[in-house]
């Protein structure tokens, strides 16, 4: 029947469970199979592991008797170097003791040079002390001698200073005489002294009274130099403020002259005029009072007036009429209204000549003169312009 017949699917597994359980088995005959080889082998590894386990033993009995020579030889060597070290100490001590006795070998040596050269300086010593006692003896003999010459020169001089003593004696009865003479004479000179001295004292209150009245003289000239300084000092700036009016003075010459060459006026121009600073004030301080025989006396009234007179001179002087300024001013307007009728074709001849003697009373110092004759132009000139 249909139904009884088993699927594809369960063969299929079956098929595979079987195929699977033979490839299984294979592997575990061939695993079984090495397992087998492997145990053989491993047979063979015990049994050479017991052949050399034994060898190995009979080479550790071997050793354990070569051991046991050994130990037996080391202790015989031991015993062989502990009397090579006994003897070795034996023998540095025999020779740190001849070391020792040929140290002190050598240090009685040197002791025995050291007393040889102490028994040499001794001899020397014990020579040169006798020689220097010799000559100590000697020099001592030789101080006696000269202590008894100077024993007899010392008696020959005792018996001089005894005839010196003699002459002194009498020297000193002279000077007592001469001493009395002289209180006299100093008595006499101080009584003398003492009239000179009362005469002294009345000359110097003399000399004093003077010296105050050369101090009075000595203040009245000090202030009499103060009121010369303070006049020198006015002068001095009147002399500047001069030399200031000088110097415009000038510039307004060459001012002129300068227009009248350029007017075509020929004028001859004077020389320059040098202004010169005024010098200044001498400085007089007041001196000390000098000793009274060189007291200076006092200026007399007549120098006094004539110094006034002198102030009152110049203030006339310096006071003229027209002043320079003045006249100068004066010139240039006359010179500029000349240029105007030059320039307006008037005949100019007879101005240029009266400008010329205007110029030369300016140069001159008549002021007085050239300012007119200045005022003269410029009334003429405007006379023209008037007519005109």
């Amino acid at each position: 029947m249909a139904s009884d017949k088993p699927s594809p699917y369960l063969v299929d597994a079956v098929k595979a469970s079987a195929s699977r359980f033979k490839e299984t088995k294979n592997a575990l005959e061939a695993r079984q199979k090495e397992l087998d080889a492997l145990r053989a082998e491993l047979e063979t590894q015990r049994v050479e592991m017991d052949r050399q386990a034994e060898r190995l033993r009979t080479e550790r009995e071997d050793f354990q008797k070569e051991k046991e020579q050994v130990n037996a030889g080391r202790t015989s060597i031991d015993h062989d170097l502990a009397t090579v070290r006994m003897d070795r100490e034996r023998f540095a001590g025999e020779e740190k003791r001849v070391q020792d006795w040929a140290r002190t070998l050598n240090e009685r040596e040197k002791s025995i040079k050291e007393n040889e050269d102490r028994a040499k300086r001794l001899d020397l010593e014990l020579s040169s002390h006798l020689k220097d006692s010799e000559s100590k003896i000697q020099s001592l003999v030789e101080r006696e001698e000269l202590a008894a010459q100077r024993e007899r020169a010392l008696a020959d001089t005792i018996e001089r200073l005894v005839g010196m003593e003699r002459g002194v004696a009498d020297r000193d009865k002279k000077l007592a005489k001469r001493e009395e003479e002289l209180i006299k004479l100093q008595n006499e000179r101080l009584h003398a002294l003492e009239g000179r001295e009362r005469e002294m004292l009345k000359i110097s209150e003399e000399m004093y009274a003077r010296q105050k009245e050369s101090a009075a003289q000595h203040e009245s000239f000090v202030e009499l130099q103060e009121v010369f300084r303070q006049e020198l000092t006015r002068l001095a700036s009147e002399r500047e403020r001069l030399a200031g009016k000088e110097k415009s003075l000038v510039e307004a010459e060459k001012y002129l002259a300068a227009a009248l060459e350029a007017s075509g006026i020929e004028i001859e121009t004077p020389p320059e005029i040098e202004v010169k600073a005024p010098p200044p004030p001498p400085t007089s301080e007041p001196r000390a009072p000098k000793p009274p025989m060189a007291a200076p006396t006092p200026p007399s009234r007549p120098s006094e007036s004539f110094r006034d007179e002198i102030f009152e001179e110049e203030h006339v002087e310096s006071r003229p009429k027209v002043s320079r300024a003045d006249a100068l001013e004066r010139m240039t307007r006359a010179l500029e209204t000349a240029k105007k009728a030059r320039d307006l074709g008037r005949n100019v001849s007879e101005i240029r000549k009266v400008l010329k003697q205007a110029r030369a009373a300016f140069e001159s110092g008549d002021y007085d003169t050239a300012s007119r004759l200045a005022e003269e132009i410029l009334r003429e000139l405007e006379a023209i312009q008037l007519a005109r």
